[in-house]
This record gives structure tokens, C-alpha cells and sequence, in this order.
């Protein structure tokens, strides 16, 4: 009876026929069909009315979507209709109702019932409808799906389509207003845009298309996808420096330890610690020893950045017109300036119209005017004409470095010149630099800090430009010597040896045990002395048949021009060996002298040359050098540290990628401000946090503990304590000791400041 009546129950109940169908499908077949029945007939009358809110046929979706991997054959069509339903009506179906049959699919696609092909370009799709839990719902399952598809191999076929059909998405968006008052278009586009985006983050889409496709978006009319575009190619290098610099910064400081073990006691647990600290430290430098992974930021990844940056200049000129003065804020105006700039300093392009362009924002009172500074200075590299950098120093030294300006203005100015011309020297003139190197002893330190760091660096680079007394010992030795450098436009630097091989020369390498260089370079040697006397000779090939084949033979040390030689002539007899034995022996002399002319010339001219030249020409460079030329590097900066603790001596190569922090231009030191009252008073409540009460602990007791006798002797009455001998004495005492008891009472007061 009681299984007739859950029986007859189970058309109604399908979370208990569902669990029934996933234990014995074969037995419950027949109820499954009547479902399927039951969902045919509810979708045809959903496809009369889609806007009712079925609230029917979003369960009988989710049923079947659960048990339909146990009745393939029957089911499938399933997906293609809720597919179908969903392209035809998503935009007129409840809410709840389209909720419910996207995550029907989401759960088909996890089952591996339809492929990722059908489903993502209909999510693509949705994300026009106004719905912001849907959209947030089908952006994770798209880049969890594309991240899982990824997963053992890239899948090229699915990874194409996507891209193609994100790139028209983003690139077909009709010019419409703002997102808030509408464009279902603009929003599928800013979600596409961010899935790109977190793709290319989650290194998944890590290649050049995808990095051109969000480069597309930087020219939308939107101005939504234009701050999301430029916002990725200014941010990605940022998070990976300050990831860096958070595992960096996990270091363990071993010097601590080992002074802690040499000075205080030698416990088990802090010999725990030291060798915890040391294992540390050395998986870390493993990993530095890894091959290094190029992972190319995505700015290093577009196809033309000349014609990018073109590109973006126009748009930003054309947007800050009188006419087009609000088609964008000044926030995003500032971010697509920084990345043209970031484009001009990366890849060295020539936007000459973008520097009179800045001086409109290079104010005093301009908002951000240390950003735009710091973009001026990145946009600056040696290969950008003098001519075109000059008007600009003049104008930030005739805004900024004047007397009429705050210390903290003029230091930035002075700063940001300094920055300028250590990217392009050859656009400061002498009478600008005359002028500026006269704020060394102004009165405030930031201003003077920063006309210093500008005489290092003409120092430096050009010590011609400044006055003699400005020059400094190093700077005038070299000019007196005709040592100093002046560089030229367009002029190249190129190593001409491998960097520290001087350090190797007349020496085996510092630091280095005696025989240490022979065990390290006897497995890196290509021929031995025992080589040469079989077959190491070195053999002069004719040039003609009619020449010989003169073959050294030095069993000795195997230089070239040994003077033992021996002729073959080919094709000739030994009679005519015997009639022209006299003449060789003249030929064989007069050659001797030859080569041994040639080889004194050749040492005296490798003697001549450079240390290091001299030993890449004389030596294979082994691993084991390398190594040692580290090792000495470090040895003398460690030297030079201790010697000079704060060397003056030549600044770092200027790396034109790195980005260039406002903070630069603000200069290290800052004039802290006078503090008002409110200020004051917080500084002072922030220091009692956490502090014990004020007053002396002497003879204090634990909070908890009970008064002393002496306090409790205080409040007992008189008659208690008449009998004690301090109170009896002190009725005894004469007038003279009551009065030198008061005098000395009366100086202890004197002495606290009472």
C-alpha cells in the first residue's frame, strides 16, 4: 500500500524521482518519459507566452539537465531546444526563468553533454540582457571553461573562434551613450573585454592577438571600454613588479642569525632556526637559477606601435578640443597620455606633435601635474631630436623654477629637467643649466637636493656644460686629459668584450686557491700538449696546384710559425727533389724569418690591446670564469661600499621600459608640514594606545593583589595603632629633631618641584 501511494506521488515529486532515476534508471524509464512528455508540451506554450514566468518548466529544466546523462538517446535534442529558447527570447524572458535555463546549461557543459562551442558564443550573447547577477554568473563559467579547456594543451580551434567573435563584438559596438541610460551592445562588448582581460592575466591568452584585439578597444567611442583598454596595458607590469617584490621580500637575513650564534648562547632551537633560515635562502637562489620564462607584457605585443600611438595621439588631440571637450573626462585623457608615453620610451617611437601637447598640462596648478610630468619624462629617449625637447625644459624652468613658486614646486621642476635630460642630455643648453645649478644652496634642502642630483648627472654625461668649479675632480681630470666623452645624437653604445674579462687579465681570478683555474679548466680544453705531437699541426692549405703545403711540426708547444717544416710537392719526382734541395733550404730560412716577424708583430699587438681583449684572445672563457667574474664583482661592490658607504660614482644605465613613478619627481625629501591642533591631538591619542598608565610602577602591585599593611594602617582608628612604638616615638621626640624631620620634609618637597 505505502509503495502504490509513493508511486502515484512520484509525477509530482522529482527531486525523490530524481534520485531514484540516478539509482536504477532502467526501472524508472517510464516515468522519466512522462516528464519528457510533460516538458514538450510546457515548451510549446512557454514559446506562446515567453514573458510568463514559468515557474513549471524551470524545474522540469533542472530535472531533466540532472538526469539526462542516464537517457542520452532520449535527450538528445534537450540542449538545442533550451539553446534555441534562449537565442530567440532572452530578452523578453523572466528573469528567474533565464537564470534557471543558462544554469541547465552550465551544468550540460560541466557533464560534457554539448561542447563549449554552442554554449559560449550564446553566453557572449547574453550578456546584452539586463541582468547583472546574470552576467556576472556567465563571465566566471566562461573563463573557467575556457581555462579548463586550455588546461592539458591549447585548444587553437576554440581559442580562434572565441577571439574572432570577442574582436567583432568589440569592434562592431554602435557609437551609444553612457552605460547607465542604455546600449546593450556597449555592455556584451565591456564583458567581452574583461574576459579577454582575465584570460590574458590568468596567462591562458597570453599571445599577440588577443593583445591587439584589447588594443582595438582603445579606440571605442565608448568611453567605458576606452578606460578598461587602457587601464590593462598601463597596470599588468605594475602587479608583476609588486609580486616580485612581495616574494622578495621573504628573504631570511642570515648575518642576523649567524651574529645571534656567534654572541649569545648556543641553543638546539636557534640552530633549528639557522638551518631553517639557510635552506630557505637556498631554495630561493634555485629558483632564481631557473630558466628564465619570457613573459612579455602585453605592450611588447602589439603589431604596430608607431601607428598605435599615432592613432591615440589624434583621438586625445581631437577629444580635447573646444567642440569635442566632453566626450571624455580628464581621468581618462591622463591615462591614454601615460600610454602613449609608456609606447614612445618602450619602443623608441617618434610622436613629435605629443610634447607641445603636454605643455598645455605642465601648470603648477594643473591637477595631477606630477603624473603628467612623470609621463614627459618617460615619453623622452635619446633617439627624439633635441629641438623637440628644448621648448619643453624652457617652459617647465619658466613655470616652475622661479622664485615666485613654493619650495615644493621648484623642486619638482628641477626633478622632472633632471629626468628629462638624463633620458635626452643633448636638449639641456649651457645657460638653462647655468641657471638652474645656481639652486644649489637655496635655503629649503629639497630644492637644493634636487639642483645637485642634476650637477651629478651633467657630470656625468657632459661636465663640459657646467663651470669649472662645478665639475667636480673626476670630471676635470678627464677633460684635461681629453678622456670625457661628449655624446652625439643617435650615437649607439656597443660592447666591444665581454663585460669583466678585464678582471681575468695578468691574474687566474681573484679569491681563487692556486690550481683551482687548472682543475676547472682542463675539462674545457679542446686540444692538449699531448694532442699536438699526433695530429695538432696547423696546416697552411695551397691556394693553386702549383703551390706547396706547408705542415709546421712543433712537438713542443704547437704555436704558430714553429720553425721546423717540411715540404710536399705533388706530382713531382725525387729526382727533382734532389736538384732543388739548395733553393729550398734558402726558401725555408727566409720564411723562417717571416713567421717569426709575423708572431712578434702579432704579440706586440695583442699586448697593446685592452686587458680584456686579451684574454678573450688568448682563452676559451669557461663556465667556471664566468662564475669567478661574478664572484669579483660582487667582491669589489662590497668593497667600495665599505670603503665609501654613499659612492658618488656613476648612476645605472637608464632602462627606457621601466615606468617612471611620480614619486621621482616629488624628490626624496619632503618638508614635513606644521601639524594644526587637530592633528596634534590625534597623534598625541594614537601614542596612549596601548601604553600602561602613567606614574612610577615602583612598589605597585598586581591589580588583583590586596592593599599593603602600611595603606591599611591608614584608615584604622586611632586607638588601633596609640600603642605602636612609631607612633609612641614619635610623641617622644624632642623639639629638635621635630624640627630638622620638618627641614628635611620641607627639602624633599624642593627637590620634586613641589
Amino acid at each position: 500500500m505505502v509503495r502504490r501511494q509513493r508511486a502515484a506521488l512520484l509525477p509530482n515529486n522529482l527531486p525523490q524521482l530524481q534520485n531514484l532515476i540516478k539509482r536504477d534508471p532502467l526501472s524508472y524509464k517510464e516515468e522519466f518519459l512522462q516528464q519528457w512528455k510533460h516538458f514538450e508540451s510546457s515548451l510549446v506554450l512557454l514559446r506562446l507566452k515567453p514573458e510568463d514566468e514559468g515557474k513549471n518548466v524551470g524545474e522540469l529544466v533542472m530535472f531533466l539537465a540532472q538526469v539526462c546523462s542516464c537517457y542520452r538517446a532520449e535527450c538528445s535534442t534537450f540542449p538545442d531546444q533550451i539553446i534555441d529558447i534562449l537565442q530567440t527570447h532572452y530578452s523578453i524572458l523572466h528573469f528567474e526563468l533565464r537564470r534557471t535555463l543558462v544554469q541547465c546549461l552550465i551544468l550540460l557543459r560541466n557533464k560534457g553533454f554539448i561542447p563549449s562551442s554552442k554554449t559560449l558564443s550564446l553566453f557572449f550573447t547574453l550578456f546584452r540582457c539586463h541582468d547583472k547577477v546574470l552576467r556576472e554568473q556567465l563571465y566566471t563559467h566562461i573563463v573557467s571553461d575556457i581555462r579548463t579547456a586550455n588546461m592539458k594543451s591549447k585548444n587553437n580551434r576554440l581559442n580562434k573562434d572565441m577571439q574572432n567573435f570577442m574582436y567583432n563584438m568589440i569592434a562592431n559596438i554602435e557609437n551609444t551613450s553612457a552605460m547607465g541610460s542604455g546600449g546593450d551592445n556597449a555592455i556584451a562588448a565591456k564583458r567581452s573585454l574583461d574576459v579577454c582581460i582575465e584570460l590574458y592575466r590568468k596567462q591562458i591568452w597570453n599571445d599577440a592577438k588577443t593583445a591587439n584585439i584589447i588594443a582595438g578597444a582603445c579606440f571605442s567611442p565608448n568611453a567605458k571600454l576606452v578606460a578598461t583598454a587602457v587601464k590593462f596595458f598601463l597596470g599588468t607590469d605594475g602587479e608583476e613588479e609588486t609580486a616580485d617584490d612581495d616574494q622578495g621580500a621573504e628573504a631570511p637575513d642570515l648575518r642576523k642569525f649567524q651574529h645571534n650564534a656567534h654572541v649569545n648562547k648556543k641553543t638546539k632551537a636557534k640552530s633549528r632556526q639557522y638551518e631553517k633560515a639557510l635552506a630557505t635562502l637556498r631554495k630561493n637562489q634555485n629558483k632564481g637559477q631557473k630558466a628564465e620564462s619570457f613573459n612579455f607584457s602585453a605592450i611588447h605585443l602589439i603589431h604596430d606601435p608607431q601607428g598605435f600611438a599615432d592613432k591615440l595621439y589624434t583621438r586625445l588631440n581631437r577629444g580635447s578640443g573646444a567642440k569635442h571637450s566632453t566626450i571624455e573626462r580628464f581621468e581618462v585623457r591622463l591615462m591614454i597620455m601615460k600610454l602613449i608615453g609608456r609606447l614612445i620610451g618602450t619602443h623608441q617611437l617618434h610622436v613629435l606633435a605629443f610634447y607641445p601637447f603636454l605643455l598645455k598640462y605642465v601648470q603648477p596648478h594643473q591637477v595631477n601635474v606630477t603624473q603628467v610630468l612623470a609621463l614627459l619624462a618617460q615619453a623622452c629617449h635619446p633617439l627624439v631630436p633635441p629641438e623637440a625637447i628644448e621648448p619643453v625644459l624652457m617652459t617647465i624652468a619658466n613655470r616652475f623654477v622661479t622664485d615666485n613658486c613654493s619650495p615644493e614646486v621648484m623642486a619638482a621642476g628641477i626633478n622632472s629637467i633632471r629626468m628629462v635630460c638624463a633620458r635626452c642630455p643633448l636638449a639641456m643648453g649651457q645657460d638653462l643649466l647655468h641657471d638652474l645649478v645656481q639652486f644649489k644652496i637655496h635655503r629649503d634642502k629639497g630644492v637644493s637636493m634636487a639642483a645637485r642630483s642634476l650637477i651629478t648627472l651633467f657630470r656625468e654625461v657632459n661636465p663640459e656644460l657646467l663651470q669649472r668649479r662645478d665639475r667636480g675632480k673626476n670630471a676635470t681630470m678627464k677633460i684635461s686629459a681629453h678622456q670625457q666623452h661628449v655624446p652625439q645624437f643617435g650615437e649607439v653604445h656597443v660592447h666591444q668584450n665581454v663585460d669583466g674579462t678585464d678582471m681575468l687579465s695578468g691574474k687566474k681570478g681573484a679569491g681563487s686557491t692556486p690550481g683551482e683555474d687548472d682543475d676547472n679548466s682542463s675539462a674545457w680544453e679542446f686540444a692538449s700538449d699531448d694532442d699536438d705531437s699526433d695530429g695538432g699541426e696547423w696546416i697552411t692549405m695551397p691556394q693553386s696546384d702549383t703551390e706547396e703545403a706547408v705542415i709546421s711540426d712543433d712537438e713542443n708547444n704547437g704555436e704558430l710559425g714553429s720553425s721546423d717544416q717540411v715540404e710536399v710537392e705533388e706530382g713531382e719526382s725525387d729526382a727533382s727533389d734532389d736538384e732543388g734541395e739548395d733553393g729550398d733550404e734558402d726558401d725555408d730560412e727566409s720564411e723562417d724569418d717571416e713567421d717569426e716577424e709575423d708572431e712578434a708583430e702579432a704579440e706586440v699587438e695583442i699586448d697593446e690591446l685592452a686587458p680584456a681583449k686579451r684574454v678573450e684572445l688568448t682563452k676559451f672563457l669557461t663556465p667556471q670564469d664566468f662564475a669567478r667574474i661574478n664572484e669579483m664583482k660582487l667582491q669589489n661592490k662590497a668593497r667600495e661600499t665599505l670603503d665609501n658607504p654613499a659612492p658618488a660614482g656613476k648612476s645605472e644605465p637608464i632602462d627606457f621600459e621601466r615606468v617612471v613613478d611620480e614619486g621621482e619627481v616629488i624628490g626624496e625629501y619632503r618638508k614635513r608640514r606644521k601639524a594644526n591642533y587637530e592633528d596634534r591631538m590625534a597623534s598625541i591619542k594614537a601614542g596612549r594606545e596601548d601604553r600602561p598608565k602613567f606614574g612610577s610602577k615602583k612598589g605597585r602591585q598586581n591589580e588583583n593583589a590586596s592593599s599593603t599593611n602600611k595603606q591599611k594602617s591608614r584608615k584604622k582608628a586611632f586607638t588601633m595603632v596609640v600603642h605602636k612604638r612609631s607612633v609612641v616615638q614619635k610623641g617622644r621626640m624632642s623639639l629638635r629633631d621635630k624640627q630638622k624631620q620638618l627641614r628635611a620634609h620641607i627639602e624633599r618637597q624642593k627637590r620634586k618641584g613641589h
